[in-house]
């Protein structure tokens, strides 16, 4: 029993030191990527990025679909090398308004969908 234990806690304490699948932020300077001649306003926005890692066996908070389970599995039992582990990627987007020219000099409002991921899960 003790060695069943001390294995338990290792496994663990070896999955605090690598982070799980979160949100963090990326910030999209207009200017930086060369879209300032067209767009008035905003002048950058906070996209998010979905990084960290999607281990066995993945938790709730993991926000894993039934897919990402079953090639989670996979992978940690090996049974195919074509079956990798899940990625941390974005499962909700937001969009975003944008003020900007159009090809006639128009100032025109519009809505960008799935600009901005709003929350991020193993997939």
């Amino acid at each position: 029993r003790m060695g069943v234990k001390s294995t338990m806690r290792n496994r663990r304490s070896v999955r605090t030191l690598t982070s799980a699948c979160q949100r963090t932020n990326l910030y999209v300077d207009f200017t930086k990527i060369g879209w300032s001649g067209w767009i008035i306003s905003p002048r950058g926005y906070n996209a998010y990025s979905c990084m960290g890692s999607c281990p066995f066996p993945l938790g709730e908070g993991l926000r894993a679909t039934n897919h990402a389970t079953v090639r989670s599995i996979m992978n940690a039992l090996k049974l195919s090398q074509e079956v990798g582990k899940p990625c941390c990627v974005p499962d909700v987007l937001h969009p975003i308004s944008l003020l900007y020219f159009d090809n006639e000099e128009n100032v025109v409002l519009k809505q960008y969908d799935d600009m901005v991921a709003g929350s991020c899960g193993c997939h």
